[in-house]
């Protein structure tokens, strides 16, 4: 099924001035819902500190990429795990594996089978890769495990399976910590966005149709956004939201000087179709003040490559970078650091199996 992405960027030409964020979510997320069950939109995530992050319509068709052949991998241990590089949901054509169960890869080359986590439930993983959180439909809760240790925390926020049914769509966006995090759920019975403490055991309602970019740990700081028609409103809580001049959701974590955040650049032309597209640039801009932006061209990606998500920062000046094939017979994809301040580029490592990978801290 297509990203929620490519259902608002669709509506978004269609409409009139309103506030799709109020109006269209519910639809495009309905649509979705009646594709197919597995996301095609190309999901990847960054290794040392981002998110995850879904491709729009407005970038090529993804290409057509084999799965790893089918093998039988072991469960994972209850504890000694190293840090997972990514994680992958591969067909299931035996009686031999788990139906539709994430296979975990750590950074040394190890795979393992995660068969706790329900097939429609959230699953995300720390940015530094050491820890896990998923959806335990037997304690109707998120669990988060530390997976050297084996150590598991509960959240306080007790949830029904019904949240994360497939006819919803949900978002779990992690602190670095994995102690503090934001559940989100949109087009089944009830939209819970919550704001979990862990440790402290609390949970705060977040406002209605803005969607999680990043949380920190402690009483740090969150982000939010709200896609609009030709803009989007960017909002870090305890601070007014600023607006900036694009629809949409290719943001990085925020840094991790708290007040600078990073976007792909885009243009946008009524006579062209699709209207928006990216522009190879990474646009540098503050989310608390506003204000001047700064446009930065992406090189170092060999030929037939284009950056398509963000996620973490690697450290002061470096975020993580996905970058996804222009044509079907393009190179394999790629995750990249990225400088901010030049846009140049360094690799990281390739993922395993487009199209259907989590990569730690992606923002999507």
């Amino acid at each position: 099924m297509n990203p929620l992405r490519e259902d608002l960027h669709a509506l978004a030409e269609q409409a009139p001035a309103v506030d799709l964020a109020a109006q269209a979510v519910r639809g495009a997320r309905r649509r979705r819902a009646t594709r197919l069950a597995v996301a095609i939109a190309a999901a990847t995530c960054l290794i040392a500190g981002g998110g995850t992050v879904l491709l729009q319509q407005l970038r090529p068709e993804p290409p057509v990429m084999l799965t790893p052949p089918e093998t039988t991998v072991s469960p994972l241990p209850p504890e000694g795990v190293g840090p997972i590089e990514q994680a992958y949901r591969p067909e299931c054509r035996t009686t031999t594996c788990a139906k539709n169960a994430w296979r975990l890869v750590t950074r040394d080359g190890d795979t393992y089978e995660l068969t706790t986590a329900p097939e429609t439930g959230p699953l995300a993983v720390t940015a530094d890769g050491r820890r896990l959180a998923y959806y335990s439909s037997k304690q109707r809760t998120i669990v988060v495990r530390d997976l050297a240790s084996g150590r598991t925390w509960k959240s306080p926020l007790k949830q029904p399976a019904e949240d994360f049914s497939r006819s919803a769509e949900h978002t779990l966006r992690l602190s670095p910590s994995g102690l503090r995090f934001i559940v989100s759920s949109w087009g089944g019975r009830r939209e819970p966005n919550k704001l979990v403490d862990v440790e402290g055991g609390t949970v705060s309602d977040l406002p209605r149709g803005w969607w999680p970019v990043s949380v920190s740990d402690g009483s740090g700081p969150v982000v939010l956004v709200k896609p609009y028609e030709n803009s989007s409103q960017v909002r870090v809580l305890g601070h007014d939201p600023i607006t900036i001049p694009d629809f949409t959701y290719d943001y990085s974590a925020l840094a991790p000087d708290g007040r600078t955040l990073t976007r792909l650049g885009q243009t946008y032309d009524p006579n062209r179709r699709p209207m928006v597209q990216l522009d190879g640039s990474i646009v540098v801009f503050d989310p608390v003040r506003g204000g001047r932006e700064t446009r930065v061209p992406i090189s170092g990606m060999p030929e037939g490559l284009q950056p398509s998500g963000l996620g973490g920062w690697l450290n002061s000046t470096e975020v993580t970078v996905v970058a996804t094939p222009e044509s079907p017979r393009g190179p394999k994809p790629m995750v990249y650091a990225m400088d901010v301040r030049t846009g140049k580029t360094r690799e990281l490592f390739a993922l395993r199996n487009y199209g259907k990978t989590l990569v730690p801290g992606l923002v999507h």
